[in-house]
């Protein structure tokens, strides 16, 4: 079956979807909370709707949902995972269904016909997309898997912080040793973690100070941040890291603690003051949070290879999509006659360079 809904009234309605999602979620970025903030600030703002595939093959136990967006604006007809650019991972719900039950959700999506012409999957563990691949073949359904961004990670592996900090390189060590004494005997200097359901509206009007004196672009969905910060608290999963001078925010940023792990999802720090490096002060603070006090597991970048990752993390992985053709819709075809040869090509060169 599928359930197809435009905005989040109506998703908060849909309660055994919710009570799915609940009981079943392999990360925060799939929980229903999560898809709550995402439907009421991004997809109403975009006009698209949500569909959610479900299948279960008459037990109730063994089954598999898909969340999907079907886009109406500049691709009109596309499908693709309940995701954009704030997401860091997507996956099936469970995390590992059985073969035969997820098939049948890829079925139903087909046996959609002209309703769309590609079907998008991203950002999924690089074994997710071969495993969806895999199913998709028999269905006849042709797909290109395609890398979407690098993933930097650290294992805590039962150490301190204090044998964390002590394994990082001498001139990180050195840098944040010396901008952390710099930056906390200036007389005004504070680090806060906020981490309360009453930290917010502080936790809220610090990070959008910080970020509006960044370097960064404006936010296209100005209110999925605050929304999110809202429902971290809520959940008992915010650490709101903020470095203040005269009372001024100058640096902010947002780890969630959740599913054994620290998620670094968003950093920002005011240019007007980067001498003090109070971002790099502010991330050591936080693993010290998060290491020695929450105990998790893992300590997780999130999307992207920036270079100073590699300072603080230890381990890389990678996020792939699948782009998914159906070849019963005009548009699929010619999708499809556009993707196909260059992917064939490119296989191609690869397997000549090995």
């Amino acid at each position: 079956m599928y359930t197809l809904i435009t905005d989040a009234d109506a998703f908060s309605k849909l309660t055994e979807t919710a009570q799915i999602l609940k009981q079943h979620q392999s990360s925060f970025f799939m929980n229903a909370a999560w898809y709550q903030n995402f439907i009421d600030t991004v997809i109403s703002k975009d006009g698209d709707s949500c569909v959610f595939i479900y299948k279960n093959n008459g037990d109730p136990d063994n089954f598999a949902m898909l969340p999907l967006t079907l886009k109406q604006g500049n691709q009109p007809g596309s499908l693709q995972s309940l995701t954009n650019y704030y997401s860091p991972v997507y996956g099936f719900i469970p995390s590992k269904p059985e073969a035969s039950v997820l098939q049948a959700c890829f079925k139903a999506i087909a046996d959609l016909k002209r309703n769309w012409d590609t079907l998008e999957l991203r950002p999924l563990a690089y074994e997710d997309v071969f495993f969806a691949k895999s199913l998709l073949n028999p269905l006849k359904t042709p797909s290109i898997p395609f890398f979407c961004f690098g993933n930097w990670y650290l294992p805590i592996e039962g150490r301190s912080f204090a044998d964390y900090f002590a394994s990082l390189s001498s001139q990180v060590k050195n840098t944040v040793s010396r901008k952390t004494k710099k930056f906390l005997n200036t007389p005004t200097a504070e680090i806060e973690i906020l981490t309360q359901l009453s930290d917010v509206p502080t936790a809220i009007q610090a990070f959008e100070q910080v970020y509006q004196s960044s370097w960064k672009q404006p936010e296209p969905y100005p209110e999925f941040m605050p929304g999110l910060i809202r429902i971290a608290a809520e959940q008992g999963c915010l650490r709101m890291g903020v470095a203040s001078l005269d009372g001024v925010p100058i640096a902010a940023q947002l780890w969630i603690v959740a599913d054994n792990a620290a998620y670094i999802f968003k950093l920002a720090y005011d240019e007007a003051y980067k001498s003090y490096s109070a971002g790099s002060v502010l991330t050591a603070k936080l693993m010290e949070q998060v290491i020695d006090v929450d105990k998790v597991e893992v300590v997780d970048y999130l999307c992207g290879d920036d270079s100073y990752k590699k300072d603080w993390m230890s381990h890389r992985r990678e996020r792939w999509g699948l782009l998914v053709f159906n070849l019963a819709n005009g548009r699929g075809i010619m999708r499809f006659c556009q993707e196909m040869p260059k992917y064939w090509l490119k296989t191609l060169i690869n397997k000549l360079k090995n």
